[in-house]
């Protein structure tokens, strides 16, 4: 454990003992902006990799936002810096049109898109981020002052597994001051981004807060070993969330979850509450759960056992179903089409991997699309003879592969045109990006890869 008031640098020891308390596993990646707190992070990483793993593969990813002039020419310093320790650099740029309004959110989603396609493509096992002790302090108080609970408290993951890819954060044991000192006994120069003076962003404002909370004892360190307490008290209720789910939930791969009601009220409300959350994230492809208030109204729509009718919540259909309450994807609100490129796998809506593939002596000229099949779609697959086991709203959500006005495949609903390109395939999987969703077993993932339907 680091010490928290210490001032000292940060040994190579400590991060050694910090990084492998993770189980980091190469090969590595580490985002750096360039500031004081990722070269801090960089350096490090290098040291630990020459020290323990000299042939582990070890990538520095910038992103550049394009929000202000000077970030290209920041990127190429954190190249120049790269160049001297001898670590393979890469900028990945943030194209395309900008919001208006939540800027700092977008430029957060874009920016680990980006570096999620990243180690996607290049078999990155681990990303790391830079995130210290006192931004896990600023978190807490953020989401203290958003009124959020156990979950929002909980602050920053030390460790997340997301798609394939370990997210770590080795540094939350560690003050920015001790990370300033270790760049200062290597001879390290950083950046200093002007945005962190800008009081117009809330953590702005929130770390001179933080300041002033110091001087009566509410130190980062202590705010930080609350978030850390919370985190246990929110492991223990996603594990009940998830023995939950395996009594009251059967889910579908073609992207829906069918609940039963007795266990869902026969548990305590917070664990029923936090199911139902979880449902309506995984099946609406919401990043976010719904406020609370929504929540507690439609689990009271429950608690009364309606047998007609139905509500939408999070993306989500909750229709009453031969005793079960299906919990589908509302069609009119699926996510855009997405263009497919052969073995390039992608997302869509946030709840489905696709991926074309061809044979090697396929040509695979032709441009697809992957959208919802919608009633176009499955107006096709009728007129073909195929018989579709799920309801009809089920259906209209799921993918299909589309060539212009065509549909040219839909394999969770067993249809593929025989008119299609020979030597290609199309594959779908319901791998949804937010939710708890109990582990898959081996029967379960051959099951799964089952439902891929050569075109």
């Amino acid at each position: 454990m680091a010490d928290p008031i210490s001032t000292a640098p940060v040994s190579d020891q400590e991060y050694a003992n910090a990084l492998a308390a993770l189980t980091a596993e190469p090969p590595l990646a580490v985002a750096v902006s360039g500031g004081a707190d990722s070269m801090a992070l960089l350096h490090l990483t290098h040291r630990w990799r020459q020290a323990q793993a000299p042939q582990a593969r070890l990538w520095a990813l910038t992103v550049d936002h394009g929000l202000r002039e000077a970030a290209r020419a920041e990127a190429q310093q954190v190249s120049a810096f790269c160049r001297t320790l001898g670590i393979d650099h890469r900028i990945l740029s943030w194209t395309g049109e900008k919001p208006k309004s939540d800027i700092q959110a977008a430029a957060r989603r874009a920016r680990y898109a980006l570096m999620h396609e990243f180690c996607t493509r290049h078999g990155v096992r681990s990303l790391l981020l830079g995130h210290q002790l006192e931004d896990q302090a600023e978190t807490f108080l953020l989401r203290l002052g958003r009124g959020s609970g156990v979950d929002g408290l909980s602050a920053m993951a030390p460790a997340m597994d997301w798609m394939g890819v370990r997210y770590l954060r080795p540094l939350l044991g560690f003050s920015g001051q001790r990370l300033r000192a270790t760049l200062d006994a290597a001879g390290q120069k950083w950046i200093e981004d002007p945005s962190n003076q800008d009081p117009r962003f809330m953590r702005v404002r929130m770390r001179a807060a933080l300041a002033e909370f110091q001087a009566a004892g509410i130190t980062p360190a202590r705010l930080a070993a609350t978030a850390q307490r919370m985190r246990r008290v929110r492991a223990a209720l996603e594990r009940s969330v998830l023995d939950l789910m395996a009594s009251a939930v059967q889910w579908d791969q073609a992207g829906y979850a069918r609940l039963t009601l007795e266990a869902l009220f026969d548990a305590p409300e917070e664990i029923g509450l936090r199911t139902l959350a979880q449902l309506l994230m995984a099946v609406g492809g919401q990043e976010y759960p719904p406020r609370m208030q929504r929540l507690e109204r439609l689990f009271e729509w429950l608690r009364r056992r309606p047998v007609m009718g139905g509500r939408t919540l999070a993306g989500c259909r909750i229709l009453p179903r031969r005793g079960v309450m299906l919990i589908v994807r509302e069609p009119v609100a699926v996510g855009a089409e997405v263009t497919l490129l052969p073995g390039q796998p992608s997302f869509w809506d946030n709840r489905f991997r696709v991926c074309l593939s061809y044979a090697e002596d396929a040509t695979g000229a032709e441009i697809y699309k992957v959208q919802h099949v919608g009633a176009a779609g499955l107006s096709q697959i009728r007129k073909s003879g195929v018989k579709c086991r799920n309801p009809a709203i089920v259906c209209h959500a799921t993918p299909g592969l589309w060539r212009g006005a065509k549909l040219i495949a839909a394999p969770l609903l067993g249809y593929s045109d025989p008119g299609c390109e020979a030597g290609a395939r199309f594959e779908a999987r319901f791998s949804p990006r937010y939710g708890l969703l109990p582990v898959a077993d081996s029967d379960q993932e051959k099951r799964a890869e089952s439902l891929a339907l050569p075109l």
